[in-house]
Order: structure tokens, then C-alpha cells, then sequence
């Protein structure tokens, strides 16, 4: 392949409108572009990539043109609307018809996150799988003639999410922006005090498309084996205590969504002789109708521990339907921390058990979260001892918190390697026979670059239908990928 384009002089970016979503997208591409031809090397000679809003004057050179079907003439010259799937976007490379020397990069969906999710997806996918030889960079895919071709892509899963503790999280910006790069569109924080900044962080979150859902305890404890009665009295209170923590911490932000744990992490089915199965759903039932009644509306989301009540499921049955019911824990990975320990067996088991999960909910208010991450040391952990900053640690606490966690990365790094096909096989099953509803989740991730494992798990969430072995492939090769 010849070189074709003098980069710093061919290229553009044109869009049709800079707000919100699209605005990411253009800043999005701004970045990955700009760094492949804003600069010869060696050469202190500065070059800024033009961004220009839409006119009826078509690019005369090389141009990225993005925007939304309904508002961009100029896509609609190039793009039928049937070219663009239900939720996602259409990408499509032609020559410039003025001037075959050059090319335009046509990127076009109906809603403002599927663009978002085609730029992304061309700068992290096409620009390295176009590549045209087994030596070209992909820093100089912008000098070369892509390919022509046409590529439409849409999630499988509408909701995908994140669990985890908020104050791991040293820097909550670079978090969210690695989630969104990752299309992934929701985020469970776990606090035990509603952080000060929470209502920075929301406003930040959605600035790239992704939801907060702020967790705390329901009667949840560390060591929830030390629970050793769950009468009426104690139920009563809890629910006193989670409503006026509610009013207090969080009805004042307007929140995406409320997330809890109650008393279901442990290996047995009762606490002081009495159903778990039954108390919990009779709890969070009460607790759930007292809070919609103050305030209608509300996403709530249960995370329920399925070791506890897989006995006895048929209680779970009558959760109230207004709440969500996020199932975690199982008898081998994708539901177990560590995914050396699953096989053929372990594996069949455990997506019987999932299947079960989800039956329970045929109207899909339901999801599952996958473990096998980096998660917290509880041999060491430490409580949040008061309200504080979520995520505003600075770099050198983000960069001494990392290198302790490197090495249990690449411990996990190889695992996915070696065993990521059972996630791979699961999600898959969920999305063949349960369609997108099925919110899917990974839980124990942290900030500090987007990492093998998480990566591989967000293609899967997007779209499973592909091998494992292609998985791993084009996620290998993404320049966003941090390798343990």
C-alpha cells in the first residue's frame, strides 16, 4: 500500500451540531486523530485539525463527517436511513465523490450515544483492523487509503454497568471516560457516605452518556454471617434508617437510580431460624413502596446474593416488579471472583442457575454481574469514616494505588485468557434467548486505564455473537488497552 494522503494538510472533521453526546464524539475523534497528524516527527512545526460545522460546501479533501441522520443533509446524500440499525449507527468509508484521491469517513446514527458508540468503535476498531499491512502503524493509518466499505453495529444489551466501591476510585473523570470508551453506560457507586462532590460527579457522567446509580447498605454489613436475627423489630428499623438516609443524602440530587444490599451474602438460607428468601422480600417490598410513594418513579435496584436464597427462589418470585433485582454470586465464573475455577460442569451449572435468574422476571427488570476483577483487599480494607471527595485523589495516589494492584491484574489478565470463553458463552446465551433487557454488569473494576479483562468483558456486553479467540484478538490490538 502507497501512501496516499499528505496527513496534516488532507484531513477534517465536520459535524453536524457541538453539544452533548455529539460534542464528545467530535472531541473523541479531535484527540485520536489529532495526535496521528497534528505533528511531523522531529519537526517543531504545530498543526491544528479543523473542525467545521456542516455546510452545503462538501469537504474537498479527506473527512471525517459525523452527526445525526436528522440533522445532517450531507449524510443523508450517502446513508439510507435502513442502513442504520434500531440503537446503533452506521459507518461507511467512500471516495470523495468530487475527488476520488481522497475519502470520506461517514459516521451516522439517529441518536446522540449510538454516535457516540460509531466513533468510538472507528477510532478503537476501524482505524486498526483497516490497517493495510502486518508493519504499518496504526498512528499513520490516516496517510493510507482505508478500504471502502460499509459496517452497522447495534448493543445486544441495552443496559451495561459497572459495580463498585467509590472510594477506590483516585480519579473519577478518567473513570467515566474509560467507561464510556468501553460503551459502557451505567455505574453502581457503593458509598457508606454519600459523597460531597456526588452532584460534580453526575453532571459529569452525563456528559458522556452514563448513569449513576448510588448504592448503600439495606441492612448489608461486612460480614453478613455475624447477622444473627432479622425479626420484625430490626427490619423495621433498617427501613426507618433507609428511608431518612434517603431523604437526606440523595433525594436532594435528583439521582439516575438508588442500589442496595440487604442480608443475603451468606452460605446459609436463614438467619435465626427464619427465611432469608421470605424476610428479604417482605423488606425490601415495604421499604420499596415507602420510598415510591414519596417518591414515584424511582429506580431502584436490589443487588441479591443468590448463595442465600437459590433454595428458595420461588419467594424471590414475589419482589415487588418496580425493582430491579441484580443478581450476583454463583457457583463458578462469570458469577465467581476467580475464573480459574470454573469447567464444563461448574459452567453448565451455573447458567442453569442464571437461567432460573432471569425466569423469575419475564418483563426484564433484571441483570446479572460478572466478577473475575481486581476487587478490595479485606484484609485491609477500611471503612469511610465520613462524608468525603469521590475521586479527587491526583495522579501519584492513582499511580501508587496501581502498581499495587499490577501484578493481581496480570494474575487476572491470564485468566481471562485462559477461561474468558465461559463469560464469552454466557452472555451469549443471554442475549440469544433473553434479548437486550437483561442488564449485564462487572463488579470490582477500578480506574487508572481500561484493562484487559474489562475490555474483553465490555465487547461481550456490546455484542457476544462473535468468537471469543476474534474477542480477544481486536482488544489486544486497541491502543486504549492497558496491559498488566
Amino acid at each position: 500500500m502507497e501512501i496516499k494522503y499528505q496527513k496534516q494538510t488532507s484531513w477534517e472533521i465536520v459535524y453536524s451540531r457541538y453539544e452533548g453526546l455529539q460534542a464528545r464524539a467530535v472531541q473523541l475523534l479531535c484527540t485520536e486523530m489529532g495526535y496521528r497528524v497534528c505533528r511531523k516527527i522531529g519537526v517543531y512545526e504545530l498543526h491544528v485539525l479543523p473542525c467545521r460545522i456542516e455546510s452545503e460546501t462538501e469537504p474537498s479533501k479527506c473527512a471525517v463527517i459525523i452527526g445525526l441522520y436528522g440533522e445532517s443533509s450531507l449524510l443523508r446524500r450517502y446513508i439510507d436511513k435502513s442502513e442504520i440499525p434500531q440503537n446503533g449507527y452506521c459507518t461507511k468509508i467512500i471516495n470523495n465523490p468530487s475527488d476520488e484521491a481522497y475519502q470520506y469517513v461517514l459516521i451516522c446514527a439517529e441518536s446522540d450515544d449510538a454516535l457516540l458508540h460509531g466513533a468510538i468503535d472507528f477510532i478503537d476498531c476501524d482505524c486498526i483492523r483497516l490497517n493495510g499491512s502486518p508493519m504499518q502503524n496504526s498512528d499513520e493509518v490516516f496517510d493510507y487509503t482505508f478500504p471502502l466499505m460499509t459496517r452497522s453495529a447495534a448493543p445486544k444489551t441495552e443496559r451495561r454497568m459497572v459495580f463498585t466501591w467509590g472510594h477506590p476510585i483516585n480519579d473519577y473523570r478518567s473513570y467515566l471516560r474509560n467507561m464510556a470508551r468501553i460503551k459502557i453506560n451505567e455505574v453502581i457507586l457503593w458509598n457508606d457516605f454519600c459523597p460531597i462532590n456526588a452532584k460534580e460527579i453526575i453532571d459529569y457522567a452525563h456528559s458522556w452518556g452514563i448513569k449513576i446509580i448510588w448504592g448503600f447498605a439495606w441492612g448489608w454489613i461486612a460480614g453478613c454471617e455475624k447477622l444473627t436475627a432479622i425479626d420484625d423489630a430490626f427490619l423495621a428499623k433498617v427501613k426507618d434508617d433507609v428511608i431518612a438516609r434517603f431523604e437526606r443524602e440523595y433525594a436532594p440530587l435528583n439521582p439516575d437510580g438508588i442500589y442496595f444490599q440487604s442480608f443475603t451474602e451468606r452460605n446459609d438460607d436463614n438467619i435465626g431460624g427464619r427465611s432469608i428468601a421470605a424476610a428479604v422480600t417482605d423488606f425490601v417490598n415495604a421499604t420499596a413502596d415507602a420510598l415510591l410513594e414519596r417518591h414515584p418513579g424511582l429506580k431502584i435496584e436490589f443487588g441479591l446474593h443468590s448463595t442465600s436464597v437459590t433454595r428458595h427462589m420461588e419467594q424471590i418470585a414475589h419482589t415487588d416488579t418496580r425493582v430491579d433485582i441484580i443478581w450476583e454470586d454463583g457457583p463458578a465464573f462469570p458469577l465467581a471472583y476467580q475464573p480459574h475455577t470454573v469447567d464444563a460442569a461448574s459452567s453448565k451449572i451455573t447458567t442453569e442457575l442464571v437461567k432460573k435468574m432471569i425466569s423469575l422476571r419475564p418483563q426484564g427488570n433484571v441483570g446479572i454481574l460478572y466478577k473475575g476483577y481486581c476487587t478490595l483487599d479485606w484484609n485491609r480494607f477500611v471503612y469511610q469514616s465520613g462524608p468525603y471527595l469521590l475521586g479527587e485523589g491526583g495522579a501519584r495516589l492513582t499511580a501508587h494505588d496501581t502498581a499495587l494492584r499490577l501484578q493481581r491484574w496480570k494474575h487476572f489478565e491470564g485468566e481471562w485468557m485462559q477461561y474468558g470463553h465461559y463469560a464469552q458463552q454466557m452472555t451469549d446465551m443471554i442475549q440469544t434467548e433473553y434479548g437486550s433487557n437483561v442488564a449485564l454488569g462487572m463488579a470490582g473494576v477500578f480506574d487508572d486505564g481500561i484493562w484487559f479483562p474489562e475490555a474483553v468483558t465490555a465487547r461481550m456486553f456490546w455484542d457476544a455473537s462473535e468468537s471469543y479467540e476474534d474477542n480477544m484478538r481486536i482488544t489486544s490490538a486497541q491502543t486504549n488497552v492497558r496491559k498488566a
